[in-house]
């Protein structure tokens, strides 16, 4: 199991976009597209020379419960009206490294964005909630308890960041396969 930890060694940049129980077409509804749009076969190399020459691009597939989109060179997923739809009726996580600090999370359910932060701000990010009751709390709650608010390399936030949402949302896209093996892909305009 490879989780989604290794985003933080892999890639330079990326936005993961994780919603729970929605099918690959809805969630291409909601990013703003339509099944016809999706492009089935596309490796990371090639999703690159698209989102260098047309635009914002990103990977799709399921894992377990939840859909992803994943954006390497890009930021859409993290967009509050993005956010917003993607979570209508169920929920989403996103996470976004832009290339310079800070590492971000956002949490939305049914339509609204209830969650925004920081790892570093992850102290008062648990103030708002009550431990354990929601997956932003209890990602707030780990961040503390791993001593984020306190570390200096940001590198460390964001492995625990990420090892945080990897296990709350039981998440495991394999790295091998996302680097090498073609997924479907949507250009995001």
């Amino acid at each position: 199991m490879d989780g989604i930890r290794w985003l933080a060694e892999d890639c330079d940049t990326y936005c993961l976009l994780l919603a729970r129980g929605l099918d690959l077409d809805t969630l291409v509804a909601r990013l703003g597209g339509e099944p016809g749009d999706v492009m089935p076969s596309v490796t990371a190399d090639e999703a690159f020379a698209l989102a260098m020459d047309e635009g914002a691009v990103t990977r799709l597939g399921t894992c377990g419960a939840w859909t992803f989109s994943l954006e390497h060179w890009s930021a859409e997923g993290m967009e509050t009206g993005t956010l917003e739809r993607v979570s209508l009726g169920t929920e989403c996580v996103a996470v976004l490294n832009s290339g310079t600090p800070p590492v971000w999370f956002a949490h939305a359910r049914d339509g609204e964005v209830i969650e925004f932060f920081e790892p570093v701000e992850a102290r008062d990010a648990l103030e708002r909630s009550e431990p354990g009751e929601t997956l932003w709390g209890r990602v707030a709650e780990g961040l503390v308890a791993a001593g984020v608010p306190d570390l200096t390399a940001t590198g460390s936030a964001e492995t625990a960041l990420l090892s945080l949402v990897e296990r709350h949302c039981e998440v495991d896209l394999p790295r091998v396969s996302m680097d090498r093996d073609p997924h479907p892909a949507l250009l995001l305009t």
